[in-house]
């Protein structure tokens, strides 16, 4: 006896599609901080050590850690909401939508922190090998991308 595939719609297919491209753009920019990691690491406490002379090499070091460790857990977070909210939509249970919304959350906070933490250092992480491309505006694309996923998920579910 064969059991029945769930019907996909249109809007499933089409979310998950735009889901996968926005996970590639943002693991692309994550794979390329992570081949550069310690010369990003060093010019953003550079950076971060001129703009606060009065604070000590280990508050420095310990800052610039803790802005790219959270990156890197939003980043991991971002990456499995979206990959089980997608499995959950493509299976037609509807709580994937929901796990979407925390993906999109994720990636709106990975953007938002590089522009912050990388924007007024961007020139020099450039130059440590992090293109001025994958510093913010892809991450910005690819939280886009996921959040109009996310609305095409929604939007669809209705129908």
């Amino acid at each position: 006896m064969r059991t029945e595939r769930p019907v996909r719609g249109r809007g499933v297919v089409v979310a998950v599609g735009l889901w996968a491209a926005a996970i590639v753009v943002i693991a692309v920019t994550a794979v390329l901080v992570a081949l550069h990691l310690n010369e990003i690491r060093v010019v953003l406490s550079l950076d971060l050590a001129r703009d606060e002379p009065g604070a000590t090499a280990d508050e420095v070091v310990r800052a610039v850690n803790i802005a790219l460790g959270v990156g890197a857990v939003l980043i991991g977070v971002l990456v499995v909401t979206a990959i089980y909210g997608c499995t959950r939509l493509w299976q037609g249970a509807g709580s994937g939508r929901g796990w979407l919304v925390v993906a999109v959350i994720a990636a709106v906070a990975v953007t938002v922190g590089a522009a912050i933490v990388i924007g007024p250092s961007s020139s020099a992480v450039a130059e440590a090998g992090l293109p001025a491309l994958f510093q913010w505006p892809l991450p910005a694309v690819g939280s886009a991308i996921g959040a109009v996923a996310t609305v095409i998920a929604y939007v669809s579910a209705g129908r």
